[in-house]
């Protein structure tokens, strides 16, 4: 468990340093020069990343319960993954309306999918990956909004394309399938 809680503490930490300290972010972003602050980031979100799969990996095989989630929380889990995939592909291709709406669809998408594996995982473990991600996201996304209310700085205003926004579903439903197939057992050959 020590594992996971390390990982997440430098994965979820590396992400919070625009939540709770943004100017200090900047200005090592302009001691440093961009590409050697996202080779920084990069590094400690792998290496934050790497832990919380060791750790959440050791924790599976003797699990301690926290509680049994009820038997339609799967269902949720596998259909609330691929909205949460349309979001996140949402975050990456322009002008959909997805985006336009939602202007932080990533931070939007991993709130849904933590939420719905906060439903169906009643670990230990579980609960401190999804509920942990679960919470950082929230608090990422008012700290997002707040910072654009204070900015000056809008999205698009351009008008969203649907065929934009079909490619957005399109792909979310291409990145959900695989997960759909090995790791909730829905697509069968």
């Amino acid at each position: 468990m020590t594992t996971l809680i390390f990982g997440l503490i430098l994965f979820l930490g590396i992400h919070s340093v625009s939540i709770v300290a943004h100017e200090w972010r900047n200005t090592q972003v302009k001691k440093f020069g961009v590409v050697t602050w996202k080779i920084i980031y990069s590094l400690i979100s792998i290496a934050g990343l790497a832990l919380i799969t060791v750790g959440y990996l050791e924790a599976r095989p003797q699990p301690i319960t926290i509680w049994t989630p009820p038997p339609w929380a799967w269902h949720i889990t596998v259909y609330f993954s691929l909205v949460s995939l349309i979001l996140v592909a949402a975050a990456y291709i322009p002008n959909n309306a997805i985006k336009a709406k939602l202007k932080d669809p990533m931070l939007v998408g991993v709130i849904v999918w933590a939420l719905c594996h906060l439903t169906t995982i009643g670990s230990l473990a579980g609960i401190l990956l999804f509920g942990g991600v679960l919470l950082w996201g929230i608090l990422d996304l008012i700290s997002c909004r707040m910072r654009r209310l204070d900015s000056a700085t809008s999205h698009s205003k351009q008008k969203p394309s649907g065929a934009m926004t079909l490619a957005t579903v399109v792909v979310g439903f291409i990145a959900w399938t695989p997960f759909a197939h090995i790791a909730y057992g829905v697509v069968r050959a």
